[in-house]
């Protein structure tokens, strides 16, 4: 694989070092990975690092991160109350207009300059990612050039997905590149089957996970692990639930705890009620090396989320021969548990209960899971083979 000569460019909403972002965090392994094969890489961005109110919170201009060009562009002025209104609108299920699609888009995420600096300067470049879908910075960015604009949607089954207005984004960029077979299904089921785009997912650096690390917690604690955003978005509150109601009905040991390693609170959940909880642990963000080690000595990694493109956190939990417990409504997260063979599912309390306490009564279960879903990754997910994929697919559009 060479990419020597190949000039591309990178456009996510933000970017700085130590991003949790999963649509952020793939654009930056991509743009290091190819710099390592030969391409002349760029980022371009806005001033931004919260995902919430996307303040300007960096200088505009320009830096080097790790051997990458970072170009920042100020975030342009939003009626947050309009993009508020109307996406309550959209989450109650009204269908917006043409006109108020366009004006969630235009109330959300943007930065004219950067879009100013796109019309200069794409000539420049081979193709410009975008990502993610949702956000303004790829909805009008990937406009400015279709012709050499791919997606990378990391798209969810959700309202804003059925919207007119990204049905034609999907329709008039270049290509896309998906993470996930059902993401590529999902994209052709509501926008058309002549979508043009392949899977090409997401790499991990096998020989850098640690292997038998020390236990998190210095007693004998059994525990699950939630890592991820609180956020009903993610299910969190769902998950919490039905972890209580288990032990509630006596379906789960008293000495299991659940651990949660995050951004958010039970606040943002309205779940404050459950603070006192000794069998909840809330241990905010974590580093690199102690992920890890929860990940290492967990009964199981619990996965609630139904709106998932790729799922990066399954399969790190695998890495880890972590056994995972998913939820059955996510397609992604279904396909990789069916493939791996390394995950239990659940759909309501009485499935998790279930699940979860086969899990933590029988260790030979655990291996076995966790055991397939290290394998899983290894054959499917190491650096070498989605690298194949990603040159194989961007050689195809630039010599096709």
């Amino acid at each position: 694989m060479n990419l020597t000569n190949r000039r591309f460019v990178f456009v996510p909403p933000r970017y700085f070092p130590g991003i949790v972002g999963g649509a952020e965090r793939a654009c930056a392994s991509f743009a290091q990975k190819l710099v390592e094969l030969g391409a002349n890489v760029e980022i371009w961005t806005t001033c931004a690092t919260d995902n919430i109110g996307w303040e300007n919170s960096l200088p505009a201009g320009s830096e080097v991160i790790e051997g990458l060009l970072i170009r920042r562009f100020p975030v342009d002025a939003r009626d947050l109350k309009k993009w508020e209104a109307l996406l309550l609108r959209l989450s109650d299920g009204a269908k917006l207009t043409r006109e108020n699609q366009l004006i969630l888009m235009k109330e959300n995420i943007n930065s004219e300059e950067l879009y100013r600096y796109i019309h200069t300067n794409a000539h420049d470049a081979d193709l410009l990612f975008f990502s993610p879908y949702l956000c303004g910075t790829t909805y009008f960015g990937s406009r400015v050039a279709p012709e050499k604009s791919v997606l990378i949607p990391c798209l969810h089954d959700e309202a804003f997905a059925r919207l007119d207005i990204i049905r034609d984004m999907f329709r008039e960029v270049r290509y896309s590149l998906f993470n996930s077979a059902p993401e590529k299904k999902l994209a052709r089921t509501l926008h058309g089957e002549d979508i043009k785009g392949d899977v090409v997912g997401l790499g991990f650096n096998l020989e850098s996970v640690p292997q038998n690390s020390e236990p998190f917690f210095k007693d004998e604690t059994q525990y699950a692990i939630y890592l991820g955003r609180m956020e009903s978005g993610k299910n969190s509150h769902l998950m919490l639930d039905y972890f209580i109601d288990g032990k509630n009905r006596g379906l789960l040991p008293q000495q299991l705890k659940l651990v949660i390693a995050g951004s958010g609170s039970l606040a943002d959940l309205n779940r404050n009620h459950l603070a006192d909880r000794t069998d909840i642990i809330q241990l905010g963000w974590v580093s690199e090396e102690e992920k890890q080690r929860l990940l290492a000595h967990a009964v199981t990694l619990i996965q609630p989320s139904v709106n998932e493109s790729f799922s990066m956190v399954l399969l790190e939990g695998w890495l880890q021969r972590c056994p995972a417990l998913v939820h059955q409504h996510c397609a992604v997260a279904m396909d990789h548990a069916y493939k791996a063979n390394g995950a239990l599912h659940f759909e309501n309390a009485e499935d998790f209960a279930g699940a979860l306490g086969a899990l933590v009564q029988d260790a030979q279960l655990r291996k076995i899971l966790g055991n397939n879903g290290r394998a899983y990754v290894e054959n499917n997910y190491s650096w070498l083979t989605v690298l194949e994929h990603f040159v194989a697919a961007v050689n195809g559009l630039l010599d096709g």
